[in-house]
């Protein structure tokens, strides 16, 4: 009896045009994706002025460019936006819509996590409020101290104030450039930088006034020379919290207050003192710096 076996085997191995078969190839699994975190800094803010949901609704898209970069943002409905990306440097911010043409200039650290609150109208944009963090931990935050939010004592330099939505705390630690603990007060404009703490208040290592309030300062400034007048002296050195007069002039010290050639424990009636201070609001002068005179 005849096999069958090789010939079958014969016409498996042959397709019906006489070609042999290739084996079936198994498609090739596409290259992973790597995520790439993105470089730069992000900017998240809130428009205010325009940018109410009833204005937002009612005109063009109001849209938030760095400018020379490709990072853009459209300001939604409750005013916000973000932007990633941003370039390490001082940086354009451009708001673009209905009636709106403006522009915002901010510095911008590298990898930061900015959040902002932008009043723009027309052709004018100013920071309402500016929070900067960095990776370490190193905060900024800058705008406007809001009314009513000083608290505190300028003895110790523990002073607590609101800037927007953010606290700020100062200590002994504090420097405070163009301006004093004492010339703080609600409403002036002031750029603090320190540490972000776990609840979200930033403790100031510097704060610095703008130049309005140094022009303020500067308008408020006196001298006063002569003898301190008798029976005038109170307060207590331990705090360097002391009051004297000068002829009708009432003048106060604190910890910020600098004593030249003079202790503050040591000061009496009849001395002749330089006195440099501020003016304060009840006519009486803030000492910034006490010299006796020989």
């Amino acid at each position: 009896m005849l096999s069958l076996a090789p010939a079958m085997a014969g016409i498996a191995g042959c397709a019906k045009d006489g070609t042999t078969p290739t084996a079936p190839t198994t498609a090739s699994a596409p290259a992973p994706t790597t995520s790439v975190p993105l470089a730069g800094a992000t900017i998240s803010g809130t428009v205010v002025g325009v940018a109410s949901a009833a204005s937002v609704r009612s005109q063009a898209a109001l849209t938030v460019t760095v400018t020379s970069s490709g990072s853009s943002s459209t300001v939604d409905a409750n005013g916000h936006f973000m932007l990633t990306n941003v370039p390490a440097g001082h940086v354009d911010l451009h708001f673009m819509g209905n009636g709106v043409d403006a522009h915002l200039g901010l510095d911008v650290s590298e990898h930061a996590t900015i959040v902002i609150t932008v009043r723009v109208s027309g052709h004018d944009a100013h920071l309402e409020d500016n929070h900067n963090d960095n990776d370490n931990g190193a905060a900024e935050v800058e705008g406007t101290i809001v009314a009513g939010s000083l608290a505190g004592s300028c003895a110790g330099h523990n002073l607590s104030f609101m800037v927007g939505t953010t606290k700020v705390n100062t200590n002994a630690s504090t420097q405070f450039r163009d301006g004093t603990c004492e010339s703080l007060k609600n409403g002036s404009q002031v750029e603090v930088k320190g540490t972000r703490q776990t609840d979200g208040s930033v403790l100031a290592t510097s704060v610095e006034g703008d130049d309005e309030n140094e022009d303020d300062d500067q308008e408020n400034e006196v001298e006063l020379e002569g003898a301190i007048v008798a029976g005038s002296i109170g307060g207590a050195c331990a705090s360097h919290s002391l009051s004297f007069k000068i002829g009708s002039t009432t003048v106060r010290t604190n910890a910020a207050t600098e004593f030249k050639d003079v202790s503050c424990a040591s000061l009496k009636a009849g001395d002749s003192v330089e006195v440099k201070g501020a003016r304060q609001s009840d006519a009486s002068v803030m000492a910034s710096r006490v010299k006796r005179e020989d």
